[in-house]
């Protein structure tokens, strides 16, 4: 299980934050939009070893992914396309930040250039496992408050949530010891995690649909209607 399943109990934390900066006269979009020029920024400030800099805008860009979402669903804003952004920034701006520091730390580190192939392959790969389970198995999706849900969902010791802390504690005591190896560690973390998270989602694909035919629930579906 992932920290996705404790989602509701970390809304409730950072409800008396978000709700007070959600009043602020943006669009759920554009609060998206600002969280990929936040992480962007972000990314750049790894790549050049701004550790204190880089860290609060990571954390800042944590919190505008609250808000975004939070605007969305009490201010009569979602919408499919800005459901479809929302995770597309989520997985740019992961990916730029990681990239960023992974580069940086490739100057005393050449072998991290492989770690970073390997730690962004392992994370999209376990979100392209997760939109497949949503695209392949429409019988198990529900919607709560709009967004798509499946127990996949908390499959798997990796995540967003676990990105940051991974990564984040890595560049935390970085900036404090003033030494590359706690991010290293995070890094490898990152690329290590996020593979175990895959091969779990696999496994959790496997046993639940390993019998399900596609094509014959379709079939299942549209027999009422031909009959009538």
């Amino acid at each position: 299980m992932n920290l996705f399943a404790l989602r509701k109990q970390l809304d409730k934390v950072l409800y008396p934050i978000v709700s007070r900066i959600a009043k602020l006269p943006l669009h759920a979009n554009d609060w998206t939009l600002l969280g990929a020029f936040v992480g962007l920024f972000c990314g750049l400030l790894f790549l050049y070893g701004l550790w204190w800099p880089g860290l609060a805008l990571l954390v800042a860009r944590g919190l505008i992914d609250h808000i975004d979402g939070f605007v969305a669903r009490n201010f009569d804003q979602r919408s499919t396309f800005g459901a479809v952004m929302d995770d597309v920034t989520d997985r740019w701006v992961l990916g730029i930040i990681y990239a960023g520091a992974c580069v940086n730390l490739s100057y005393d580190f050449p072998h991290v250039l492989i770690v970073l192939g390997f730690g962004i392959t392992g994370s999209l790969s376990n979100v392209i496992a997760k939109l497949s389970v949503y695209a392949e198995s429409q019988q198990d999706i529900f919607r709560e408050e709009g967004k798509i849900g499946h127990p996949i969902d908390v499959v798997g010791l990796f995540g967003s949530a676990e990105f940051l802390i991974y990564f984040g504690m890595g560049v935390l005591f970085t900036a404090i010891l003033g030494d590359q190896r706690p991010l290293l560690a995070g890094v490898w973390a990152v690329a290590i995690m996020s593979h175990l998270s895959l091969f779990q989602r696999v496994i959790f694909t496997w046993k639940r649909y390993r019998h399900v035919d596609p094509a014959a629930l379709l079939t299942q579906q549209e027999e009422p209607a031909t009959e009538s």
